[in-house]
């Protein structure tokens, strides 16, 4: 109960502190700065609550004053039951009830809730460590700006609660001693609060006092309004000056953000009194009409909420409900759905809801106007123009780089249409207001429904779905054979084939530890995210994304299974043992997973990844940070806002992928120790013990999942990494990861000699994609959609009694060649099993056909083929390293001809 108060009264507060925290740093790019923007942001969206508060206790005191004369004479003349029953009486008369005596206490309650949210917000903010602003050395710390020996005094506390009583002093001039007790109370409670507080947090609460006590001297003055207009225009003119001076090197939409914000400034009162006048002379229906106006506000919040809270996160989480089953804590996934509903809740009705009710009728009728509008308009977005921005991680990261720029006539589209709406409403307003909050009651109604559908798939998935298993020793789950051959397939998912040569020269060791290694320089992938470019690593060349569209006979699920199939089920005709581990897409996310593997039950499916991780972090003394649960508890709101939005206001919502919000190092931490533990436990999870021939097929994502880390241990700890390599990736998290993933690799063949099957064990370590990096020997065309770094593929192969330094060999290869390499001078003629295409192709440039589209989720399962435009196929042939070898598969001229 109190966590479902807590994300619908504070969290929606939190969000919005979060969010403008995040602009101003950015703009301004100091802290203290920030800070100060943010306590302005709050002070004045709480004023209107704090107008209606200084009503209400106006309202009290007069009432009070008024009554006091009679209440003194009964409280003279009688006592006891008597002295009750008759001062009930009094006050029952006179419409009073002794609670209303709380409403003198309302000012005091609306700062609760922006307290707490602050409390929680700026306390924990990893941003504000080690932060100077001024005086203050450390945001992240108290104070201590007054040494007395030993003894540290926090000035800004007490700087705080003076400020806080001069305030109060001025607003309670002539009024009674219990308001002043209330006041001067409360300040020394914030006081013993704040005393040992992160200075970011008390210097947000001295500004909020500060502004508070300009308020009040506002309220003294004779021409307020003439003063705060003039006030206004000196802000108005700094923030001129601050927009061409100090923001010349910012973004341009800042610079245009705080133009805009200038020119408003003055103009804002006259906007102000403008939008009154229309709406006391238009919507005259709704003046009276309680009822209408009420409704009118209620259906299209309710239908926000849903729409935000329920109806887009289930249909992100249906998608791959597994991604969101057994994260850390929580087993069940309906806990992030609760969450963000309780959010949308907080966001749409509490708050909103909050303002209707306390304020005038003019307010209520604003809000009933805005209201309605904007949830249609969200309806449009979300349904509309929706966009395809590909695969996405549980914590609402997308997968691949996004421009989030929207086409003209997209754009056109999305404004002529909203423009629609607003028309349509305006005009429902005028004639019959009715119709639209019934539609809007109708609308919310089908989004609970196929809400409700979205849960049942959830769960049904998750009923299918067994708890991953968490193991405290290790155990040998991989058995090589000293005697016999052996043959180890790994596919070490975004492997740059870019880095392996800084990584070699950063490290020489590695040179002579990949011992026998040749490094297939000269080789692509056959499309830029997982999805795409792993069939053929499995299957061959029968499963390239070409070749699966040309088989229209059998789903892409059923396409894709058989690829992971392929070499595990040649390996046993062969008389091989055969254990697989990891593999993506395994019945293509489809619950559950082992029904890809019916019929084909000598294939032993080890599961080691995560497995380890809490025995890695125990042996390493590396805290788990625990942060995916509440990534996706914090950001799901902000995927429903961005998809409500317009499209070319997506981008401001994403925000570089962190919705908002500061990004932290230890974030990534707990996926990579997850990946990063099985290859460092190895030798651990290896033995020699096979009494027959053995292949082994292992998927790790390590690089996927990479993080900065130190040089030149390239080790994970706790701490942001600080200390880089002089190369010229150093600081890419991507190179540090290789480092960290090769320096698993040396100890691992060390172990494989020690044990005595290195020189009859062949290895081959290969990835599905690359990544978007500038390698300037892989000049891109600059009107081309192609990014050829996405498309190259890191090949390295061990063969048989091979040694010797680490070689590079420029044949064209392509990761389709994986199952060949594999099953070479041990398997004659070696042929897909499903297609009887031989794994080895001699005229590969007939196959190299590489898909550029973005991926899809693993929805598309059931469909037969990749749905890829045409403009978004290429090939290439030779030398990946020639810019003219590089070609679109189809030419413009002929349209679906194939070049």
């Amino acid at each position: 109960m109190l966590n479902a108060l807590f994300n619908i009264i504070i969290m929606p507060i939190i969000q919005i502190l979060e969010f403008f925290f995040t602009l101003f740093n950015e703009i301004t790019r100091n802290c203290g700065l920030a800070v100060i923007g943010l306590s302005i942001v709050v002070t004045l969206c709480t004023l209107p609550l704090y107008m209606v508060a200084e009503q209400w206790q106006e309202k009290e005191r007069n009432l009070q004053e008024r009554l006091k004369p009679g209440v003194k004479r009964i409280k003279k003349f009688f006592k006891g039951d008597e002295q009750y029953m008759i001062l009930s009486t009094y006050y029952r008369q006179n419409h009073y009830h002794p609670l209303m005596a709380l409403r003198s206490s309302f000012s005091l309650l609306i700062q609760i809730p922006f307290f707490i949210a602050a409390y929680q917000f700026l306390s924990h903010l990893e941003s504000l460590k080690g932060v100077s602003f001024m005086f203050v050395k450390d945001f992240g710390s108290p104070d201590g700006a007054l040494k007395l020996g030993s003894f540290s005094i926090n000035v800004l506390p007490i700087a705080m609660t003076l400020i806080n009583c001069i305030s109060g002093a001025l607003y309670s001039k002539g009024h009674g001693v219990n308001e002043k007790v209330q006041i001067f109370g409360c300040a020394s409670v914030f006081l013993l609060l704040l005393y040992n507080s992160p200075s970011g947090l008390v210097i947000y609460w001295t500004m909020n006092n500060v502004f508070s006590l300009v308020k009040n001297i506002f309220y003294k003055m004779k021409n307020p309004r003439r003063v705060l207009y003039a006030l206004l225009c000196v802000i108005a003119a700094l923030f001129l000056v601050f927009d061409f001076t100090i923001l010349q090197d910012r973004k341009t939409e800042f610079k245009i953000l705080v133009a805009a914000f200038s020119i408003f400034l003055p103009a804002a009162p006259f906007a102000v009194r403008w939008l009154s006048y229309i709406l006391e002379n238009t919507f005259c229906g709704i003046d009276t009409n309680k009822k209408i106006r009420f409704f009118l506000f209620l259906a299209p919040a309710i239908l926000l909420a849903l729409l935000a809270g329920l109806q887009i996160p289930s249909t992100l989480m249906e998608s791959e409900p597994e991604q969101y089953c057994y994260v850390e804590d929580y087993s069940s996934p309906f806990v992030f759905l609760l969450a963000t509903f309780f959010q949308a809740a907080g966001f749409f009705l509490f708050w909103p809801g909050c303002f209707f009710a306390l304020f005038s009728a003019k307010v209520k009728k604003t809000i009933s106007v805005i209201f309605p509008a904007m949830a249609f308009i969200a309806l449009l977005n979300t349904f509309v123009f929706s966009g395809t921005y590909g695969p996405i991680q549980p914590e609402c990261i997308f997968m691949q780089p996004q421009l989030f720029k929207p086409t003209m006539i997209s754009f056109l589209s999305n404004i002529a249409l909203g423009a629609g709406i607003i028309a349509a409403v305006i005009f429902l307003l005028n004639k019959k207001p009715s119709v639209l909050y019934c539609c809007a009651g109708i609308a919310a109604t089908a989004l609970f429904l196929n809400s409700l559908r979205n849960c049942t798939k959830i769960n049904a998935e998750y009923i299918k779905m067994e708890p991953p298993s968490i193991k405290s020793e290790i155990e040998p789950v991989y058995h090589l054979s000293k005697t016999g051959k052996n043959v180890i397939v790994i596919m070490q998912d975004r492997l740059l084939m870019p880095f392996i040569e800084p990584c070699l020269e950063e490290n020489p060791d590695f040179r002579e530890k990949f011992d026998g290694f040749t490094f297939y320089k000269n080789c692509i992938s056959f499309g830029k995210l997982t999805m795409i470019g792993t069939p053929g690593i499995f299957g061959g060349y029968s499963f390239t994304p070409y070749e699966i569209n040309r088989r229209a006979d059998q789903t892409l699920q059923e396409k894709h299974n058989q690829a992971l199939l392929t070499m595990p089920i040649v390996f046993h005709e062969a008389g091989f043992s055969t254990t697989v581990s990891g593999l993506p897409y395994e019945n293509y996310l489809e619950y559950p997973i082992e029904d890809m593997y019916k019929g084909y039950e000598y294939i032993n499916r080890a599961e080691t990844r995560g497995t380890y991780s809490d025995l890695w972090y125990q042996q390493h003394g590396i805290q788990k940070t625990k942060f995916l649960a509440k990534s996706i508890k914090r950001n799901f709101i902000w995927f429903s806002l961005f998809k409500m939005v317009p499209p070319f206001l997506r981008r401001s919502v994403y925000h570089n992928k962190y919705w908002t919000a500061f990004d932290s190092y230890n974030d990534g931490i707990p996926r990579f120790i997850d990946n990063y533990s099985e290859l460092d436990y190895l030798p651990q999870l290896m033995d020699a013990d096979s009494d027959k021939d053995s292949f082994i097929m292992i998927d790790n994502e390590t690089v996927h999942e990479s993080i900065l880390l130190n040089y030149p241990d390239y080790l994970p700890s706790n701490n942001e990494a600080v200390n880089f390599g002089t190369g010229k990736y150093a600081k890419d998290k991507h190179f540090t990861t290789m480092m960290a993933v090769f320096n698993t690799y040396k100890v691992f063949f060390d172990y494989l000699k020690e044990i005595g099957v290195y020189d009859n064990t062949r290895i081959i370590i290969v990835s599905d994609h690359g990544a978007s990096i500038s390698v300037p020997e892989l000049q891109d065309e600059k009107d081309s959609k192609l990014k050829k770094s996405n498309v190259v593929a890191s090949l390295l192969v061990k063969d048989f009694n091979s040694r010797g330094p680490i070689k590079e060999d420029m044949t064209f290869m392509t990761n389709a060649d994986t199952p060949y390499l594999a099953t070479k001078g041990i398997i004659e003629n070696a042929k897909n099993p499903f297609t009887d295409l031989p794994f080895q192709i001699e005229d590969k440039a007939a196959f190299a056909k590489i898909q550029i589209a973005n991926a899809q989720s693993t929805r598309i399962r059931k469909q037969t083929q990749f749905p890829v435009p045409q403009d978004e196929w290429f090939t290439v042939h030779d030398n990946i390293f020639e810019n003219s070898n590089w070609a679109p598969l189809f030419t413009k001229e002929k349209g679906a001809g194939e070049k």
